[in-house]
């Protein structure tokens, strides 16, 4: 949130608050990417190796492997569509188990 009040990066804060902006997350990788851009969350999601040559695992999280692998960045237009999609998801599961009249 911090970053979003100095960078400006969405022209709706709002936005940041969107289904579309958020994943479950290890605690460990969520420390340690916190607050940064998604352009450097990808190292933390993939995993990466330190200044010492140790390999620093990534996350176990799928979803967040495939979107550190398909995309670059991740801003307005993505938070946008991958909100839409979860919704969309939701309600065909509703929808398939009769939960929609």
């Amino acid at each position: 949130m911090k970053r979003q009040e100095n960078e400006k990066g969405l022209s709706n804060n709002r936005q940041i608050d969107l289904l579309g902006n958020k994943s479950l997350l290890e605690k460990r990788i969520n420390i340690r990417a916190s607050d940064y851009k998604f352009e450097d969350k990808i190292k933390y999601y993939q995993g990466f190796d330190n200044s010492r040559g140790q390999r620093i695992g990534g996350t176990e999280n799928l979803e967040l492997k495939n979107i550190s692998n398909v995309y670059k960045k991740f801003g307005e237009k993505e938070i946008v569509e991958r909100t839409d999609l979860f919704i969309d998801d939701f309600m065909n599961l509703l929808d398939k188990n009769g939960l929609i009249a």
